[in-house]
């Protein structure tokens, strides 16, 4: 997904203190890093505020990157562990991906182009993703964030193992435990996906 090489020549700029080389550090992973804060803490201000200390954090440690391991994996696992510790310290009941409503908080209408699917299609599937959205937010952390990686930035089970510092059959082990978990918390739910 993300280039190794590429990674590891940025960041030996970054180690000389070079500003753009910082800048470009952000522009490149900025947005999946705050994807991961958000999935885990499903709230905007958190998400941003953990995705901020992961930077900063990163480029405090950076003298610390070993660099036979990929970057990007080095990351994931300082944000993964940022957010778990977050988690931990707030045990925060996950909220749901929808909004009460209100005069305030209304969803913008949506516009959906004649040829595709038709609106109650398009609703059927955006319920069943805010179910399954709301099942991942209930796993325990280690769980969500195994299915995070997994299938919301698809890594591979060998980048999980190592973003995570987890042997491979764990990860493989973990992974088909949480979908488990998945479908038994849809059947108990009687939720239809």
């Amino acid at each position: 997904m993300f280039d190794r090489r590429a990674d590891l020549k940025l960041i030996r700029r970054c180690k000389l203190g070079e500003e753009a080389a910082f800048q470009e550090v952000l522009t490149r992973y900025r947005a999946a890093i705050y994807n991961l804060c958000w999935r885990m803490t499903r709230n905007d201000e958190d998400a941003r505020d953990l995705a901020q200390e992961v930077f900063i954090k990163v480029f405090t440690l950076l003298d610390r990157y070993d660099e036979q391991y990929a970057f990007s994996s080095w990351l994931f696992r300082i944000a993964t562990n940022h957010c778990i510790d977050h988690l931990r310290r707030q045990r925060l009941r996950m909220l749901s991906l929808e909004r009460d409503g209100g005069s305030d908080d209304e969803e913008a209408e949506m516009q959906i182009p004649a040829d595709g699917p038709q609106p109650d299609v398009v609703m059927q599937r955006r319920e069943a993703l805010e179910k399954l959205e709301e099942v991942i937010a209930d796993l325990p952390p280690h769980y969500r964030v195994i299915t995070l990686l997994r299938h919301d930035q698809q890594l591979s089970y060998e980048e999980i193992a190592e973003t995570l510092q987890l042997p491979l059959g764990t990860v493989k082990a973990r992974i088909h435990r949480a979908r488990n978990m998945i479908q038994q918390i849809l059947a108990a739910r009687k939720y239809e996906i």
